[in-house]
């Protein structure tokens, strides 16, 4: 039987309008029997529904009643600390004013030795000119499988081993320090110190094969440093 997602059942009830338990299993992907289930795990939590019978009723929250708090897995927080990054990076107007207190509370999810690259975060992620018009015609959405480990090392300044096919369709195996995220939208770029080659170089995500974090931090370089560098380096293609 699937698992409930109370957190998606909760948001459903929210909405105003009352919920048969057909649509709500339609909606959610669920047997009816796991929508029930839910429902009655969420009264356990001390949630306060409103039953309507009859034709055009259902369930829905009932007003004033708060929602359960939200539980956020590690992976789950790290994906929204990236995303607020990238809108703090990007400048994103409507969203200024929450920022900043959005990424204090969900900094508070991880431990205090970690905390310390939280603030760092968003300088780690460049923003350039639109991508070319080839790049834009190739660029595909990278595979979720390697990106989180990307994500893990980024984040923790973790060495990487990653399976890399270039323009040519030409693998290769490369140990990297995953420096910073670089966008040439709608294509996104890790830059990195290949320590093999000890230089620059700027891959692109969707190229990414085989992605493993290794147990080795690495200290960050300057940006300003490591773009020069790349000359014809700089795969985009």
């Amino acid at each position: 039987m699937k698992a409930v997602n109370l957190d998606g059942l909760a948001g459903l009830l929210s909405q105003g309008q009352p919920w048969t338990a057909a649509g709500l299993a339609a909606q959610l992907g669920l047997s009816l029997r796991s929508v029930r289930r839910g429902l009655a795990q969420l009264r356990e939590q001390g949630v306060a529904l409103d039953s309507e019978p009859g034709r055009g009723g259902g369930v829905r929250l009932a007003r004033h009643s708060a929602l359960p708090r939200l539980q956020l897995s590690h992976r789950e927080a790290l994906t929204l600390l990236m995303g607020l990054a990238s809108a703090e990076t990007l400048g994103a107007p409507l969203l200024a004013g929450e920022l900043r207190s959005l990424r204090t509370k969900l900094g508070a999810l991880f431990p205090p030795q970690a905390r310390k690259g939280l603030n760092s975060l968003r300088d780690r992620i460049l923003i350039g000119p639109a991508a070319s018009a080839a790049v834009q015609a190739s660029w595909r959405t990278p595979a979720a499988v390697h990106l989180s480990p990307l994500q893990d090392a980024l984040f923790g300044q973790y060495l990487l081993n990653v399976q890399y096919v270039d323009a040519e369709q030409r693998t290769s195996q490369r140990r990297i320090e995953p420096q910073y995220l670089l966008m040439n939208a709608p294509a996104w770029y890790v830059l990195a110190w290949d320590t093999d080659k000890e230089a620059a170089r700027c891959f692109r995500l969707d190229r990414l094969r085989r992605v493993q974090a290794l147990n080795e931090q690495f200290l960050l370089r300057p940006a300003a440093l490591l773009m020069p560098d790349l000359g014809l380096h700089f795969e985009r293609i």
